[in-house]
């Protein structure tokens, strides 16, 4: 989609175009009486769950309220990379200031200020709140930091967004969904290897310990061996404090460790060849009986692994 706005006439499509492409939003122009320029370009999933937009447009300040939240029965993050001017967040008590060579993660679920005082341009990539949690845990963390996108992973996860752009057209519907979710998990490597996130909870220390055993966990999915004696000796804590952090997160140290590779499971079989069986997806992960494997995957997903690959295969997503 591409639309272009030129006059002062026009605002109302503007603030249309913009809350059905995020959500409700209210906007406030610099100047109520100039006339106001704006593009708005997006690439959307059939099914919306994910979008990227590519935004420009004259200054101006978009807000959310409360009742806004409460009339909106989705939620969803929004990753904003700002390209020509600063622009400012506010949320939850705390004001940013954005630059170019950076971007932020805005939470759709609590009231915020978001804008910039001069012409600016930007990509935007919405991500369902379910999907961002699955991937990251403790989200709220990052929606306190700009991230750099000038260099390393960054710069990787901006210029494949702008990839994802250019080739949109050429993909199947499947295939677009495998881009977006590709753009997600590039998007988790930069946040979680951000350690100002270990300080930015009231328990410094607690954050600390959390944040290094996801990392332990996530790197060896894959041993068969891997447990919570593995885990705390690895991290450096007591076996009886690893249980007392995962117990406050709702999860037990195995719980945790089956979640993640039953995860890392799906999104292999949506992703791999047909000619990787699922017997050796499990077994990559870490799973050595297969009828274990397919019995926690469908209390964890509702269907079978074989459902999720023959939906992927047809085009369908994996629900």
């Amino acid at each position: 989609m591409s639309d272009m706005v030129t006059t002062q006439d026009t605002r109302a499509r503007w603030s249309r175009w913009i809350s059905d492409t995020y959500f409700p939003l209210s906007l406030s122009y610099r100047d109520e009486n100039a006339p106001f320029r704006g593009d708005l370009k997006v690439w959307k999933t059939d099914d919306r769950d994910f979008s990227l937009s590519r935004l420009s447009s004259d200054g101006l300040v978009y807000s959310r309220d409360q009742a806004q939240i409460a009339a909106d029965p989705e939620s969803s993050f929004l990753v904003t990379i700002p390209q020509r001017a600063e622009v400012f967040f506010e949320q939850g008590g705390r004001s940013l200031r954005c630059e170019p060579g950076q971007f932020l993660v805005e939470r759709g679920d609590l009231p915020y200020r978001f804008g910039y005082e001069q012409a600016n341009a930007m990509w935007v990539f919405k991500v369902p709140d379910a999907s961002m949690k699955h991937r990251v845990r403790g989200v709220e963390r990052y929606a306190q930091h700009c991230f750099e996108a000038n260099t390393g992973m960054g710069r990787a996860f901006v210029e494949f967004l702008a990839i994802c752009a250019s080739r949109f057209d050429e993909c199947s519907r499947d295939e677009r969904q495998r881009l977006f979710e590709q753009a997600l998990s590039m998007l988790s490597l930069v946040l979680e290897k951000d350690d100002r996130v270990l300080v930015s909870d009231q328990s410094q220390l607690k954050s600390a310990h959390l944040m290094r055993i996801e990392r332990f966990i996530s790197a060896r999915l894959g041993d068969p061996e891997l447990g919570p004696s593995m885990v705390a000796e690895g991290c450096g804590i007591s076996l009886r404090y690893l249980h007392k952090l995962l117990s406050e997160t709702g999860h037990s140290v195995n719980d945790w460790i089956r979640m993640q590779r039953l995860e890392a499971a799906r999104r292999d079989l949506c992703d791999l060849a047909e000619g990787v069986s699922i017997g050796e997806i499990a077994y990559r992960w870490g799973f050595s009986d297969q009828a274990q494997f397919c019995r926690a995957f469908r209390r964890r997903f509702d269907c079978s692994a074989s459902e999720i690959r023959h939906r992927h295969r047809n085009g369908q997503g994996d629900g």
